[in-house]
């Protein structure tokens, strides 16, 4: 069984406890009028952008990481969006309470989209995050459809073929 997360912490810490600094996110990705705003993030390929999914907005966004700006990626509308994975050109983003994950091709000036398929499996009940480890993705089912907060006696890690 693959070791997915490491067993110590890198995290820089200080006297004072950790190190961290805030970004104002400015433009369309500031929108905060739903339940669930921001939520997916990830880093493109060569670590220059940030990648971000608006729930309310059913959008994902380029973000500035120095200035914040957003602008969103056409061709990334997504209803439902939550986790997003990025590898490469390809970006997988979690739809939740579709029950599904879509796969991305991003242009390399991350201005727009493509889908490339849509992931279902039986075996979904609300996916809300992603993880990839050589030709499988993991997502986890939150249960979100048994009430808020969840009210499940079990959860699970559901994988499928990332191809």
């Amino acid at each position: 069984m693959p070791q997915i997360w490491p067993r110590r912490s890198s995290l820089p810490r200080t006297t004072r406890g950790l190190e961290y600094s805030t970004l104002t996110v400015t433009g369309p990705a500031a929108h905060i009028s739903g339940a669930f705003n921001l939520n997916g993030i990830a880093a493109s390929p060569d670590g220059s952008t940030l990648i971000v999914a608006h729930s309310a907005d059913s959008t994902i966004y380029t973000v500035d990481p120095t200035t914040g700006a957003s602008g969103a990626i056409s061709g990334a509308d997504l209803p439902n969006i939550d986790g997003i994975l990025i590898d490469g050109s390809r970006l997988w983003a979690v739809q939740n309470f579709s029950n599904q994950i879509t796969e991305l091709r991003l242009s390399g000036d991350l201005s727009s989209a493509t889908v490339v398929r849509v992931i279902t499996d039986d075996a979904f009940e609300i996916p809300t995050t992603v993880a990839r480890w050589g030709n499988r993705l993991a997502t986890v089912n939150a249960k979100f459809d048994t009430g808020f907060p969840p009210t499940a006696t079990t959860y699970e890690v559901v994988e499928v073929d990332a191809r």
